[in-house]
């Protein structure tokens, strides 16, 4: 867990991976695997650092040692989920996300729901992520970083769905798009 209160985390923390873990109990009966995902939800953040663009393949990589420094097995079909799961990670979508109606349950549509649900936040709580993400990218210049946010944040809007699972369009889709589209507002 130090890794998750290391300094310059600001979002990417403990606090952040409690909430996801709030939320992965309320879902936790949809789950074909429920070990796989919580384990992909502790893994995926692990290693942080906002200026790299591997820090996935890296948190890949410390989970291979951790499952293997536990002689699980890495030809297990746990660890081929865990890891199937992390690689997920690294687009953050899927055709369900990408097409209008659709609607997923497998087990990566969950782990990417519970990365995404702090977008359909209540608007407090969504400022305050929105704040702490700005803090973890400081060595931006102001309109450097708000011109990036905006694109990211835009490509949120334009997709059909944020969110892939019913549970998590249902409860959170509208509202995060409310989010994201103050959040665009005010940055440009």
């Amino acid at each position: 867990l130090q890794n998750y209160s290391s300094e310059g985390r600001q979002y990417h923390d403990i606090q952040s991976l409690e909430e996801k873990f709030k939320h992965f109990s309320s879902i936790k009966s949809q789950l074909k695997n429920p070990v796989a995902v919580g384990f992909a939800l502790f893994f995926q953040y692990l290693e942080y650092n906002p200026k790299s663009i591997d820090y996935n393949k890296k948190n890949i990589e410390l989970f291979t040692t951790f499952f293997s420094d536990c002689e699980l097995g890495l030809e297990s079909p746990l660890y081929s989920e865990v890891l199937s799961l992390l690689e997920a990670a690294d687009t953050s979508s899927t055709e369900e996300h990408k097409t209008d109606g659709a609607i997923g349950s497998e087990d990566r549509h969950y782990f990417l729901d519970l990365d995404m649900v702090v977008l359909g936040s209540e608007p407090e709580q969504y400022a305050a992520y929105a704040e702490k993400v700005k803090q973890e990218y400081h060595f931006l210049p102001q309109p450097v970083y708000n011109d990036l946010r905006v694109k990211v944040l835009q490509n949120f809007l334009q997709i059909p769905n944020i969110f892939a699972t019913k549970e998590f369009r249902d409860k959170h889709e509208a509202q995060a798009r409310s989010n994201i589209q103050k959040e665009v507002d005010s940055l440009k």
